[in-house]
């Protein structure tokens, strides 16, 4: 077939019609879907959504199953986090817990009351049918909760402070979560099950104060609701670095580390291209190659296997690779592998993948753009594989000749602190340690592959952002070619 009409997928995986279809399964997804689990991290572009997609199809499924998924809106959040009340007295964990149980328990109820017939706890039941009835099918959402909560408790407080000790008494009675839990248990008892997974949490997220207690609250709620019964299952999905800053700021992290964490292995994330390549020649009636990847990837990209060459350029997250797989294909014409073309597209991609670094972490680190933009421009054919003095050297002139008003970036500035600039530039992805020799021979280790304390004695920049900072393999002289 024409490597140009193939079709890799959406890149939301909620909007992708097709994913059923070439969805790569794996241990995660597994222990998963036996409910050994209550928090999934990853990164940006990991397969978070994917997973749930695929994860609410499997629920589904099963016997007396009601599967709930809550994705607050990006202006839902932003309207939460810009209310001056809630940011001066109310934005507190304890109550954005109790918001959080009142729309999970009305979810709940909403959902079987819409459709269960009269095999549960008939009193109960009928509680739940007035709910859905009342709410016209579906709770209300998160900021309507949130505003009925706050409006109650102002007629009692002008601060949560004012209430002292009768605080949680007083919020558990205006989220009405006794009488809630009370008739959810009754159903839960004749058999209902219940699956409730909340995600797209990232959106509309700012790292403040109040955004940070709103996703506590949250991980308090779901973690009190998980005691009420065997029959309640919750599912969050959190970005990897949101959940670092959280559990960071909290005394109760020890309730909230048995988490699935995504990572992916090469030959995971190139069955996802299979997959989708089997897909595509099915659809168009053709007969299924026998050695699919390379019916339309080359075997080797200069002298590396293209494999190694692909997944080298990637974050180890399936988002990349599709992507750098879609500038590939679409710019060859014919239907026969072109090495050419595929490093080609890597210009492409790699301003893409930048850009996209730069927005996934526009929240820890405002301003992280116009550093890469200036290191573009500056470091114009460096060399990305670079010794201690040679990065801190560069450092030092971003720190003297970007004007960035940041609190994260001013600190750096006033401390002249070099290290704590790599360790940022490590954690988000853009360099790595470089480890001389030993017995494993010399390696660069990356911050999304395994647990590594850097040392940075020498630092290389990612292959998946070289092209678009503009970097050389080395520096030529003249006297290379004596």
């Amino acid at each position: 077939m024409e490597l140009n009409q193939i079709i890799w997928g959406d890149d939301s995986a909620e909007r992708d019609p097709n994913l059923f279809e070439y969805f790569v399964s794996s241990q995660p997804f597994k222990r998963l879907a036996e409910k050994t689990k209550s928090i999934v991290i990853g990164r940006k572009g990991s397969g978070k959504s994917a997973l749930r997609t695929m994860l609410a199809e499997t629920f589904e499924d099963q016997d007396n199953t009601h599967v709930i998924t809550l994705s607050p809106k990006y202006n839902a959040i932003r309207t939460i986090l810009n209310d001056e009340e809630i940011n001066n007295e109310f934005g507190k964990e304890i109550f954005f817990q109790h918001t959080w149980l009142r729309q999970i328990l009305l979810d709940s109820l909403c959902k079987i009351g819409d459709n269960a017939k009269g095999k549960y706890a008939e009193e109960s039941l009928r509680f739940a049918r007035d709910i859905s009835l009342s709410l016209n099918r579906t709770s209300k959402d998160l900021v309507e909760n949130i505003a009925e909560i706050l409006s109650s408790i102002k007629i009692k407080a002008g601060s949560l402070g004012d209430l002292g000790l009768a605080l949680e008494k007083e919020l558990r009675a205006v989220a009405e979560v006794e009488a809630l839990e009370h008739h959810l248990i009754q159903i839960c008892n004749t058999n209902a099950k219940f699956v409730v997974m909340i995600d797209d949490l990232d959106l509309g997220w700012d790292n403040s104060e109040t955004a940070n207690n709103l996703l506590l609250g949250l991980l308090s709620a779901t973690n009190h609701i998980a005691g009420l019964h065997k029959n309640i299952h919750t599912i969050i999905f959190l970005r990897e670095d949101v959940y670092s800053i959280l559990i960071s700021k909290t005394q109760h992290s020890d309730k909230y580390r048995n988490v699935e964490r995504l990572r992916w292995e090469k030959e995971e994330l190139i069955q996802i291209l299979v997959n989708r390549i089997a897909f595509n020649y099915s659809k168009a009636g053709e007969s299924v190659p026998a050695h699919l990847f390379h019916a339309v990837f080359p075997e080797m990209v200069s002298t590396t296997y293209c494999d190694n060459w692909l997944t080298e350029r990637t974050l180890s997250r399936p988002r990349e690779l599709i992507q750098l797989s879609r500038y590939y294909t679409e710019s060859v014409e014919g239907d026969a592998p072109n090495d050419t073309k595929l490093k080609d597209s890597e210009s492409n991609y790699s301003s893409w993948k930048l850009d996209d670094l730069c927005s996934e972490y526009s929240n820890q680190y405002p301003g992280i753009n116009e550093i890469m933009s200036y290191w573009k421009t500056k470091y114009f054919r460096h060399k990305y594989h670079l010794k201690r003095n040679e990065i801190e050297e560069m450092l030092f002139n971003i720190i003297a000749d970007v004007t960035l008003n940041q609190p994260w970036f001013n600190k750096i500035v006033a401390d002249a602190n070099y290290t704590k600039f790599l360790e940022i530039l490590y954690e988000i992805g853009f360099i790595g340690d470089f480890v001389l020799g030993g017995e494993g021979g010399s390696k660069t280790f990356y911050s999304h592959s395994e647990r590594h304390e850097p040392r940075f004695e020498e630092v290389q920049i990612h292959p998946c952002f070289r092209k678009a900072v503009n970097t050389v393999d080395r520096i030529r002289h003249k006297s290379d070619n004596l």
